[in-house]
């Protein structure tokens, strides 16, 4: 029989393990590059989600507001016609009404929030409705667009 012995030199033994160092280096370095991206992905958008909220807020500041007004005037008239027209006159800078609908933008940055509500007959409770609650964006930001 003959008996062949297969020997690996030193000079392959070390080519093999140069060949798995760099391998464990390259997946080491992707690993970094992915985590870093997802780290920063998740800070702007932790930074766009506070946006949002601040001017949801805000609405809802804006919200009160109107609110108050309307219990202001519910308590002096219960005819519909002559409560809106109360409601128009005392209205807040910025708000708009039409017929029943109270139309009003919360802009912050380059967002806007534009809000609409439907103002209920007097008496009843809750006085209002939303109607719209919708958020614009005018232009991408810098931060987010691909280099």
């Amino acid at each position: 029989m003959n008996n062949k012995k297969i020997a690996l030199g030193p000079g392959a033994a070390s080519l093999i393990l140069i060949v798995v160092v760099l391998s464990l280096c390259m997946l080491a370095m992707l690993t970094q590059i992915g985590a870093r991206n997802d780290y920063n992905l998740a800070s702007r958008s932790v930074e766009m989600i506070g946006r949002v909220y601040d001017i949801s807020a805000n609405s809802e500041e804006r919200l009160a507001e109107l609110d108050t007004i309307l219990v202001r005037c519910q308590k002096e008239t219960s005819d519909k016609e002559a409560y809106l027209a109360m409601v128009e006159e005392n209205l807040p800078e910025g708000m708009v009404i039409d017929e029943d609908k109270v139309t009003w933008t919360e802009p912050l940055d380059n967002r806007t929030l534009t809000c609409t509500v439907r103002i209920l007959d007097p008496g009843t409770t809750p006085r209002t409705e939303w109607v719209a609650h919708k958020l614009q964006v005018e232009e991408p930001e810098e931060d987010w667009e691909w280099e």
